[in-house]
């Protein structure tokens, strides 16, 4: 099967297509979580149902955004885990350049052209400098724009992981920065359990820091770079153990697949909003523990039902992910006003609202192919360059 092997691979990097097809994955979650709550209303106007465990991954499709993080948490640290055990040193300098020509020239061309867009006044444009500055984990510090701001909350989330990724192989160098860096550990884990007992009441818009940022999505990139390290040091003897023949990989996938939708069902069921604020808040921890047991399992077991996870069409969605994430919320909005003005459907599901969903999705994944082909790919190409 041909790899869809997107553009900025560094030569000295190790490609694993298995990641670009978990993103295709991500992105779809996010893409018709986002149709099915305008269509439906907030969050799907799903409460008081109880959805199959598969349906649940659609009407509680956020969870695509948790496996963005793990999966970026996953691929950045291998670097420095083999920085760690010897391997040749990362320039922090270089790591730093090559995520801004990854991120920043979409991520600014499109926030300044969402402001232009929504602006009714040349004043209005000043909107976008927070943005530009990944200041919107902090809400009084931006002012919201929707749809065009809803999804960038997780971009400057991403921009503070990078800001503290390269602490690892600091903290994992030498005996004592290993110990420095377990009581860091501990450290942040007893806050973290301070805030899910509701130690940290304070003013939303901290609240929605602590949620939001780094500090509450913390464990998902911890799971992220723990996955890393064992697909570094046991991915090779896990994947050669005769077991994997009797289809054990294949059903501990479909476990681990099983066991997250029945985790999201009641977030389906009750709503999103009360999971979101402590302790219901700890959910996250389940799920990042199930999203990176089956990015381990799809990236190191010989899996039969590989195919349906790891295939051309995913890993097309994949490499124009990041394109799609910033573009579909307009592009759905936008869309839907034009659909409701001409024709007034019902807030639910229609062959009308069946056919705006399927012109919806093509629109965006053209402007995504096309955003990819002219913003995004040449910047990665210099990205690939910086190999050290």
């Amino acid at each position: 099967m041909r790899e869809v092997r997107p553009a900025g691979i560094r030569p000295s990097s190790t490609f694993l297509p298995e990641l670009e097809s978990l993103r295709g994955i991500a992105i779809a979650l996010v893409v018709f979580f986002h149709a099915d709550g305008l269509v439906r209303g907030p969050f799907g106007n799903s409460r008081g149902i109880w959805p199959s465990p598969l349906l649940a991954f659609v009407l509680a499709g956020h969870t695509g955004v948790s496996l963005f993080f793990i999966l970026s948490a996953f691929l950045l640290s291998i670097p420095f885990l083999a920085q760690a055990d010897g391997g040749p040193r990362v320039s922090v300098a270089a790591f730093y350049r090559r995520r801004a020509l990854r991120i920043l020239p979409l991520y600014w061309t499109l926030v300044m052209s969402f402001m232009v867009l929504a602006a009714h006044r040349p004043a209005d444009v000043s909107r976008a400098i927070p943005y530009l500055a990944f200041l919107n984990s902090v809400p009084t510090w931006v002012t919201p724009v929707p749809p065009y701001t809803n999804v960038l909350w997780s971009l400057a989330t991403e921009a503070q992981f990078y800001l503290l990724l390269p602490l690892l192989s600091v903290c994992l160098g030498s005996p004592r920065s290993r110990r420095l860096g377990l009581a860091g550990l501990l450290f942040y884990a007893f806050a973290y359990a301070a805030f899910l007992a509701r130690a940290f009441e304070a003013r939303p818009g901290l609240r929605f820091f602590l949620r939001l940022g780094v500090f509450g999505r913390g464990p998902l990139f911890l799971m992220g770079i723990l996955a890393a390290w064992i697909y570094r040091r046991h991915g090779v003897r896990v994947r050669a153990w005769g077991g994997w023949q009797a289809g054990v990989g294949d059903l501990a996938l479909i476990g681990c697949v099983v066991a997250l939708g029945c985790l999201l069902r009641p977030l389906v069921f009750s709503g999103y909003e009360p999971w979101d604020e402590p302790p219901y808040f700890a959910w996250h921890l389940l799920e990042g523990a199930l999203w990176s047991a089956i990015v381990l399992l799809v990236v190191v077991a010989p899996l039969r039902l590989r195919p349906l996870l790891v295939n051309p069409v995913l890993g097309a969605l994949g490499v124009v992910s990041y394109s799609l994430y910033l573009l579909h919320l307009p592009v759905w909005d936008v869309t839907l006003q034009m659909v409701r003005t001409a024709w007034r459907p019902p807030a639910s599901w229609s062959p009308l609202m069946g056919a705006w969903a399927a012109g919806g999705f093509g629109l965006m994944l053209l402007l995504s192919v096309l955003t990819y082909r002219f913003i995004e790919r040449p910047f990665l190409v210099r990205k690939a360059r910086i190999d050290r």
